[in-house]
């Protein structure tokens, strides 16, 4: 199963780093397939 993982940058405007935190439900860094749909 792929697995996206998300790097945040100080040069980012912060909207990204909020986004992918709600979307890492269980905050192993990663968003997985799964957390991903439920997000959208």
């Amino acid at each position: 199963m792929a697995r996206y993982s998300y790097q945040s940058s100080s040069s980012s405007g912060g909207g990204a780093d909020s986004a992918f935190q709600q979307a890492d439900v269980n905050r192993d860094g990663r968003v997985d397939i799964n957390e991903f749909r439920n997000f959208l």
